[in-house]
C-alpha cells in the first residue's frame, strides 16, 4: 500500500492540549475521546501542555483547546493553525462574562486573559460546549458542536429503607458558596429546625458561612475528579442541593450536576430556571422549585416526609443516568459532528518544526505574573497553601487505603 493510500485508509487522529484535566475537560471532550479511541474508531493524545511536541501538533488531524486561556495556549493554537490543523475551541462557561463576585473572575476577568480567550476563539473551526447559548453565542460563524456531559460510572440501583436521619449534601466548588448563600441559607435552617436530628446536612466542596449553624459535615472538595465522583457516590445521601441563580452566565452553565446526582443515586433539588430546565426533558427525575425560602423548605419537608416518593425518584434517575446519559450516548452524539478525516486531508499546513522549550520557559514566567496580578503575592502563596494541603490529604488517603490492604 502506497503512502497516499495509506493516509486514507488511516482512522482520525485527535489532540487535546490542556492545562490540567479539570472537570470541564474532561466531560466536554476527554472522556469521549477516550471511549472512542477503546471503541478502535479513532486515534486519540491528551497532552499537557508543558510536555506538549511539536510532533504531537504534527501528528494530529483535530486539535481541541481545553479550556485554554493564556499567552502560551494562544500561541500554540496559532501554531496548529499554521500546520492545517482543525482547532475546536471547548468552552462550558461564558469565561468572557463572569461575575466579579465568582473567584475565578481574578483571572478570567483579567483583559489580557480575555483577549488571549477571544483570539483562540476566533482562530478556531469550531466550539464544542454542552451549552446552546454559548454555541448561540460564539459559535456564529463556526461549527456549533453540542457535547452533553455524561454520566460516568452511574451506581446500580439498591433500594434504601427509610432511614433516620434523612441525608442532604450539596456537592460543587468554592465557586458555588454564592448561590448557596444566596438561595439556600433560610430554607436550610428552616428544616433544621423543623426536623432537628431527623435531618444531617453535608457540603462536599463548598462551605457556607452558615454551615456549623445547620451542624453540617464538611468535606474537602477533591481535585481529582474521579476521587471527587467515588467519594460523592459513598456519601449515600438521600437529597442533593442544586441552587442556581437566575443571571445569564448561569444560565449558560450545563446541568452536570443531575448527572452527577443521578449517578450517585441522589434525588435532586434544582432552581427551576434555565438551564437545569431542560432536565425537565426526564420527567419525575428530579424536583424544582422556584428561587424563594418558601419554595425551597416547602420542596425539602415533602422529600423528607415522603419516603416512598424519594425511593422512586432515586430509582427514575438511576435509571436516566444509566440509560439516557451515558459515555456511549454522550461520545456518539460529539463524534457525529467532528469533520471526518476525507474532508480534512485537502487543508493546507506546513509541518512544524524545533523545539518549544522557550516557549514553554516563558509561559511559566506569564502565568506567574497573571496570578500575582489577579490575586496579589498573598493570594498566590494562598492557593500554593491549599495545594499543599490538598496534596497532603490525598497522601494520607493513600496511605490509609494502603494499610487496610495490608490489614487484609
Amino acid at each position: 500500500m502506497n503512502a497516499q493510500a495509506e493516509e486514507t485508509a488511516r482512522k482520525s487522529r485527535v489532540l487535546l492540549i490542556y492545562r490540567a484535566l479539570t472537570p470541564s475537560v474532561r466531560l466536554c471532550g476527554h472522556c469521549q475521546m477516550e471511549y472512542l479511541a477503546e471503541q478502535g474508531r479513532l486515534e486519540y493524545r491528551a497532552i499537557q501542555e508543558m510536555k506538549l511536541t511539536a510532533g504531537d501538533i504534527n501528528w494530529a488531524d483535530i486539535v481541541l483547546l481545553g479550556r485554554l486561556d493564556s499567552w502560551y495556549e494562544r500561541r500554540l493554537s496559532r501554531l496548529a493553525r499554521s500546520a492545517g490543523k482543525y482547532l475546536a475551541y471547548i468552552l462550558d462557561d461564558d469565561l468572557l462574562n463572569i461575575p466579579p463576585q465568582i473567584g475565578s473572575a481574578s483571572n478570567y476577568g483579567q483583559r489580557e486573559i480575555q483577549g488571549y480567550i477571544r483570539d483562540m476563539i476566533d482562530i478556531s473551526d469550531a466550539i464544542v460546549s454542552p451549552s446552546p447559548l454559548l454555541l448561540e453565542k460564539y459559535a456564529r460563524d463556526k461549527r456549533a458542536i453540542q457535547v452533553e456531559e455524561p454520566a460516568l460510572d452511574p451506581v446500580e440501583y439498591r433500594p434504601r429503607a427509610p432511614q433516620t436521619p434523612v441525608k442532604i449534601g450539596f456537592a460543587g466548588s468554592v465557586d458555588r458558596i454564592g448561590d448557596i448563600e444566596g438561595v439556600l441559607r433560610e430554607a436550610l435552617i428552616q428544616v433544621r429546625d423543623a426536623y432537628g436530628e431527623g435531618v444531617r446536612f453535608e457540603f462536599l466542596g463548598a462551605k457556607p458561612t452558615f454551615a456549623d449553624r445547620l451542624g453540617a459535615r464538611c468535606l474537602p472538595y477533591c481535585d481529582d475528579y474521579g476521587a471527587y465522583r467515588r467519594t460523592l457516590n459513598a456519601l449515600q445521601w438521600d437529597i442533593g442541593l442544586a441552587p442556581m441563580p437566575d443571571t445569564p452566565f448561569h444560565a449558560c452553565k450545563h446541568y452536570n450536576k443531575f448527572s452527577e446526582y443521578a449517578s450517585a443515586g441522589i434525588v435532586g433539588v434544582f432552581s427551576d430556571v434555565y438551564p437545569y430546565t431542560r432536565i425537565k426533558a426526564f420527567p419525575g427525575c428530579a424536583v424544582f422549585c422556584d428561587n424563594t425560602t418558601e419554595a425551597w423548605a416547602r420542596a425539602l419537608r415533602a422529600l423528607i416526609e415522603d419516603a416512598d416518593g424519594r425511593e422512586a425518584c432515586r430509582r427514575r434517575a438511576v435509571k436516566c443516568a444509566r440509560e439516557k446519559l451515558g459515555i456511549s450516548t454522550s461520545a456518539e452524539g460529539l463524534v457525529a459532528n467532528l469533520p471526518d478525516l476525507a474532508s480534512l486531508n485537502g487543508t493546507a499546513g506546513k509541518p512544524l518544526h524545533g523545539w518549544l522549550g522557550p516557549m514553554k520557559a516563558w509561559n511559566l514566567c506569564m502565568r506567574l505574573r497573571t496570578k500575582v496580578r489577579g490575586n496579589g503575592l498573598a493570594g498566590l502563596l494562598d492557593a500554593a497553601a491549599r495545594r499543599a494541603n490538598t496534596a497532603a490529604l490525598r497522601f494520607r488517603r493513600d496511605g490509609l487505603r494502603d494499610d487496610e490492604r495490608q490489614a487484609r
